[in-house]
Order: structure tokens, then sequence, then C-alpha cells
């Protein structure tokens, strides 16, 4: 029960429970399994972990911050007794081209520690929820 509160306050949080018609591109567009979120992308692609935290009200703060028209998705899941939010955004090519858009991602996110992972590597977490915020 008590995941259940924690993914309806996410929701909430993130824009994602609003029926509000004046929603942004920020706003949340789905909720899925690992699966269904990444089961469909190229494995042999990129995309880079902006950053993993356990306060999902810091969550929206950090989406807010990434430019452009690329996917977000935030993971999460419940790890030792506590929940995680990871935001994953993009889909590159190549690693290269990811790491390159880490350079041009704002001071407070690179500080962050962001980095690339391959699609294969996302997929292999089949124990997250998922939601697409853009």
């Amino acid at each position: 029960m008590r995941n259940v509160i924690i993914l309806v306050a996410l929701l909430f949080l993130s824009g994602c429970a609003t029926n509000n018609a004046s929603n942004d591109a920020s706003q949340c567009v789905g909720v899925m399994t690992t699966t269904e979120a990444y089961g469909h992308m190229d494995p042999a692609r990129f995309t880079i972990q902006i950053l993993a935290i356990s306060e999902e009200r810091d969550v929206r703060g950090y989406i807010s911050e990434i430019k452009g028209q690329d996917p977000i998705w935030v993971n999460w899941k419940r790890s030792r007794g506590q929940n995680w939010y990871a935001v994953i955004y993009g889909d590159f090519a190549t690693k290269d081209e990811a790491k390159s858009v880490i350079d041009g991602l704002s001071s407070s996110i690179r500080q962050q520690g962001p980095f690339v992972r391959s699609f294969a590597d996302v997929q292999s977490d089949q124990k997250t929820d998922v939601f697409r915020m853009r």
C-alpha cells in the first residue's frame, strides 16, 4: 500500500495525475513497465542517466532544467529499504554523441555526475516502474 501511495504522490508532483489541458511538454505522458518503456529501443544505442535521488520532490526541478525535445524517463524502484528515482534522458546513436550532450547540460545537472548507459543496460533493469515525462 505504501508503494501505491508513493507512486501516486510522484505522479501528482510530476503533473502525471492531472487532467489539466495546459500541461506542457515536461509533463508525464505515460506510466509503464521497463519492458513497455524501453523494450522497443535499440539495445546498441545510448542514453544518459542524469542522476539518481531518493527524494521524488526533487525530480521535477532537475527535469525542468533539461532543454530540448529528447525523451525523459524517470525510473522508480525500492532498494535497500529506500525509494530511488533515476532520471534517464535521450536516445543517442553513439556513446560519443551522448557524452557531448552531457557537456551541454546545465552546471547544476553536470554536478550530479550524469553518465552514459546503453539501452541494453537500461533494459536489463526489470524491477522498476517507469514514467515517461516527454
